[in-house]
């Protein structure tokens, strides 16, 4: 997942989310879409990072696997 499609996606929820009544919790006045893409876009980085660092773990672990596997072999 690149990291537009993650604000694509945080972005939706957040608009979803201010029309629910999230509104209320924040003077968005009268920019209202460009501080819900602000907030979208925090969150966002947010997210993205951690599907990075959880890509980075799957791959030492792929690593550690097969490190063990020649280990066996040996």
């Amino acid at each position: 997942m690149n990291f537009f499609q993650v604000f694509i996606v945080v972005f939706l929820l957040s608009v979803v989310f201010v029309f629910f009544g999230g509104w209320m919790l924040f003077d968005f006045g009268s920019r209202f879409w460009l501080a819900t893409a602000a907030c979208a876009f925090l969150i966002a980085v947010i997210v993205y990072a951690f599907i990075r660092l959880e890509e980075k773990v799957e791959g030492l672990e792929q690593r550690i696997r097969e490190l063990e596997e020649k280990d066996r072999h040996v």
